[in-house]
């Protein structure tokens, strides 16, 4: 080590020219780049690194002239001999220990005093990678049969795959992991011995562990915190947890009954404890301690505010009463009355039309829910809601009548199944005069339909409100009309039809320091009529919009469609929609002005694809529009404030040789016609 780094210093110094006084003189890392590595990665090996290349020099200025890492700007990145040593020796390690033990690896070192510069090359030859061609298990005999059988599932390493340190060290915490969840809760790893041959070129793998003896869980009492006046059966708590008295030991089991109680909303706070035994007697249950805290009953709720429903801006007002504990149970009871008014700023304030005012787009809503939390076990709940809603778009309005039964299941630790059942009576109404078969055909008529929904989710984002890595996944399916045709539909017409919809969110964090996450969403869905359906089309509730803030923002809410203008507010039967968004938050180190927090505020460049079709069989690539544009975001607990300029990028509706932004002038067309979209949350 010491020739390596004298040889790195003799190399500056006999390329530079004596300074005066003998001041260092300090080199930016101009390039570093890596040849010959074929099997690992560029990125893989700078993951191992302290020395990283300079930034550019735009990023520099802007660090030095606020002397802070805002706005992109990045500090210069300096050569040091010593810091490169000890890289130089940990891509030595990184590569041994990725199974390639002949890996050779030297180093290129190119010194531009002209420009203050070092260019630095990392020269590799791979080699033989050496696999795995023998595991040992040791420790393992006069195990259960079910604990044997979980510990040969989900393997991290298996005979002929390549040696990997790291995944060495992930089998050993799968099998402490699975040890402890059964038990085994002084299980002790003795060691883990990886043996390389000569004579194979492979490694031979032995684990050695001792598992100790095998607890039980013991009394399981619940505390309730004294300071709340609400109190709650204790059976309730005890329901609701995955384990009892006498069960094997698991802290697995604890993490998911926490989960458990706190998903019932009725609890401020929840934490299991353990009141560990002696473990040098010969007890072998360990008693558990569950602390609760409830939060109040009652409460009533009046609501004033702004939401993004049907990816628009909506001014919410309303008033709730809910009850946590109805009838005992933990059982949930709400009654809303909400009111929306939706792009206020083109409603006609003096127009006495009411409901035929054809700029007034509202939503009127009455909903009772009763959401019973224990439904055949802890991880089902099951639901009935009634609701009365008017709904006032600019060509319609539609009051109806709903009844709806659901329930949900956690059917793992990140997904969820959800099937509900709804009951619809409505009587859509055009606000325009037309005849009745024009209105019919538009499906304008008294109807009772029925639809049963089942969707199933898989969410690994980090985070709800403001996620940066991880995935959600979504697929339903809905069928409608089975009920009415099978027990009778009030001799009022219905819709048969299937529907599907697909959702998917990815979220990306490349420096992991949450400056610049990159969020991109694909969304479609179709639905069909079948049979010989009464009604020659889905109902309005039912179909798909697209266009506003939530999809495809250069277009306002419910106006894109290939379908004549007239009728895109009816929606359609087929959607297809995707987002990229690039969220930077440059000024996470400015600190606060006033009331204003500078960490707050981030900006997203974003790009929109997507198109709505009156039927799946119609849907065409050349059809889809296409939108970009940035938008403001301010940071607060219920998620981002958001501002958005949306501006069409690909227009199918105009002609052929107007639909592309690079076809138009950019300041007095594609600028001038702008769509500014506000919103609550994130897009998605």
């Amino acid at each position: 080590m010491q020739k390596f780094i004298l040889t790195i210093l003799l190399s500056i110094l006999c390329s530079v020219p004596v300074v005066a006084q003998g001041a260092a003189q300090k080199y930016e890392v101009g390039q570093l780049r890596f040849e010959g590595n074929e099997t690992l990665n560029d990125d893989q090996l700078l993951n191992v690194m302290n020395t990283r290349e300079t930034p550019w020099v735009v990023w520099k200025w802007i660090y030095h002239r606020f002397d802070k890492e805002i706005l992109g700007g990045q500090k210069p990145e300096y050569f040091d001999p010593i810091t490169f040593s000890a890289d130089f020796h940990q891509v030595k390690r990184f590569y041994k220990d990725n199974g390639f033990v002949h890996s050779q690896i030297d180093t290129s070192i190119s010194v531009r005093p002209e420009k203050e510069m070092v260019f630095l090359t990392f020269l590799i030859q791979e080699g033989r990678r050496s696999l795995i061609d023998t595991i040992v298990y040791q420790g393992f005999e006069n195990l259960p049969p079910d604990v044997m059988n979980e510990l040969t599932l989900n393997k991290q390493i298996e005979v002929g795959q390549p040696y990997i340190q790291n995944k060495v060290e992930e089998e050993s915490r799968r099998i402490i992991k699975v040890f402890a969840n059964n038990g085994y809760v002084n299980v002790k790893l003795v060691t883990v011995d990886a043996r390389h041959y000569a004579s194979t070129d492979n490694f031979t793998l032995v684990f050695i562990f001792n598992p100790g003896r095998r607890y039980t869980f013991g009394i399981i009492s619940v505390e309730q915190d004294t300071t709340s006046p609400q109190r709650i059966d204790s059976t309730i708590v005890l329901r609701h947890l995955d384990f009892t008295k006498g069960e094997y030991y698991g802290e697995q089991k604890k993490i998911e009954s926490e989960r458990n109680l706190n998903r019932l909303g009725v609890f401020e706070a929840t934490k299991i404890e353990n009141a560990l035994p002696d473990t040098l007697s010969e007890v072998t249950n360990i008693p558990v301690r569950v602390f609760v805290r409830t939060r109040p009953f009652q409460e009533l709720t009046p609501e004033i505010g702004v939401n993004d429903e049907n990816n628009a801006f909506n001014i919410l007002l309303g008033i709730g009463y809910n009850h946590r504990n109805f009838f005992g149970g933990a059982r949930n009871f709400s009654i809303r009355l909400r009111l929306n008014l939706q792009s206020i700023q083109y409603l006609s304030l003096f127009n006495t039309a009411a409901l035929r005012d054809s700029s007034l787009v509202s939503r009127a809503e009455l909903t009772m829910q009763v959401i019973q939390p224990y439904f055949m076990n802890n991880k089902t709940s099951a639901s009935a809601a009634f609701s009365a809603m008017l709904d006032k778009q600019t060509t319609y309005y539609n009051p109806s009548l709903s009844f709806r039964l659901g329930t949900q299941s956690q059917t793992a630790t990140y997904t969820k199944l959800f099937i509900d059942w709804n009951i619809q009576l409505s009587d859509p109404k055009n606000v325009a005069t037309q005849k009745d078969t024009i209105n019919q055909a538009l499906g304008f008529i008294k109807q009772f339909n029925s639809f049963v929904t089942i969707t199933l989710q898989r969410d690994k984002r980090n985070d709800i409100f403001y996620p940066s890595a991880g995935f959600f996944q979504s697929i339903s399916v809905e069928e409608g009309g089975f009920f009415p045709r099978t027990f009778g539909s009030m001799h009022l017409p219905y819709s048969q039809y299937v529907k599907l919809y697909l959702d998917g969110q990815w979220y990306l964090d490349p420096s992991k320091k949450r400056d610049l996450i990159w969020a991109m969403r694909a969304q479609a869905g179709a639905a069909l009529l079948y049979g010989d359906s009464p009604l020659k089309d889905i109902p309005l509730s039912q179909r798909f919009y697209s266009g506003g803030s939530g999809d495809v923002r250069g277009w306002r809410a419910r106006t894109l469609g290939v379908m004549p203008d007239s009728l895109r507010n009816l929606g359609g039967d087929a959607m297809l929609e995707g987002t990229i968004e690039a969220r930077w938050s440059p000024l996470n180190e400015a600190g606060t002005f006033w009331f204003l927090d500078f960490k707050k505020i981030s900006f997203v460049f974003f790009y929109d694809f997507g198109n709505l079709w009156t039927q799946p069989q119609k849907m065409g690539l050349s059809e889809i529009a296409m939108a970009f544009g940035l938008g403001l975001r301010y940071n607060t607990i219920a998620g981002p404030i958001r501002i958005d300029f949306g501006m069409k990028l690909y227009d199918p509706d105009v002609p052929a040789t107007r639909r592309w932004v690079t076809q138009k002038g950019f300041f007095p067309e594609t600028c001038k016609n702008g769509i500014l979209q506000l919103g609550i949350g994130h897009t998605f």
